[in-house]
C-alpha cells in the first residue's frame, strides 16, 4: 500500500507542471513555471475509508511530497521514497511522468483545487482537495528536493533501482 501512494501523489502534484488533456487547463496554467507550496488530502476508498493528509512543493520535475509517513523527493533525476520511521529508502531513477494520464477531473472550490484521479495499480476512483496554494519564482536551490546529507544516519535499508 504505502508503494502505491507515490502514484497518487504525483497525479496530483504533477498536474501544476502539465497540462493535462481532459480537464480544464486554466486550472492549472497560472502554476506552470513557478514553485508551487500546498497541503493535500485524498480519499482512498474503502472498508473503512483512508484519509492521507500532506503538503508538496513542486518546481517543474522536481518535488517534494510529504505524508502517509512517507518523504517523496524527486530533483529530475532521481525519485527517493523514505520512510523515516521504518529506515527504508527506495531510489529510483526519474524518468517521463506519464500521471495526468490518470486525472479525472479537477475544479476550483474557493481557493482549492478539487478533483478526482484513476488510481492505476488499483483502479480505484480516489477524490482529492489541494489546499493552501502558494507560488514563488522557481529557485536555483534544489535542496528542498534531496535528501538531507544526514538522513541516512543509523541503519537503513536502501534499495537502490537507478
Amino acid at each position: 500500500m504505502k508503494r502505491a501512494i507515490p502514484a497518487v501523489l504525483l497525479s496530483l502534484v504533477l498536474s501544476f507542471c502539465a497540462v493535462a488533456q481532459n480537464v480544464d487547463t486554466s486550472i492549472f496554467s497560472q502554476f506552470k513555471g513557478n514553485r508551487v507550496n500546498l497541503e493535500y488530502v485524498y480519499l482512498i476508498p474503502g472498508t473503512p475509508d483512508i484519509e492521507v493528509y500532506g503538503t508538496a512543493i513542486v518546481q517543474r520535475d522536481c518535488f517534494r511530497i510529504e505524508g502517509a509517513g512517507l518523504l517523496i523527493l524527486c530533483d529530475a533525476q532521481s525519485v527517493w521514497t523514505l520512510d523515516l520511521e521504518g529506515k527504508e529508502a527506495y531510489v529510483e531513477a526519474a524518468g517521463p511522468m506519464d500521471y495526468l494520464n490518470y486525472l479525472l477531473d479537477a475544479s476550483w472550490e474557493g481557493d482549492d483545487i478539487i478533483g478526482s484521479i484513476n488510481e492505476p495499480a488499483s483502479g480505484s476512483i480516489i477524490s482529492f482537495r489541494l489546499s493552501s496554494i502558494s507560488t514563488s519564482p522557481i529557485s536555483g536551490d534544489l535542496s528542498a528536493f534531496v535528501p538531507a546529507p544526514d538522513v541516512f544516519t543509523g541503519d537503513w535499508i536502501i534499495t537502490d533501482l537507478r
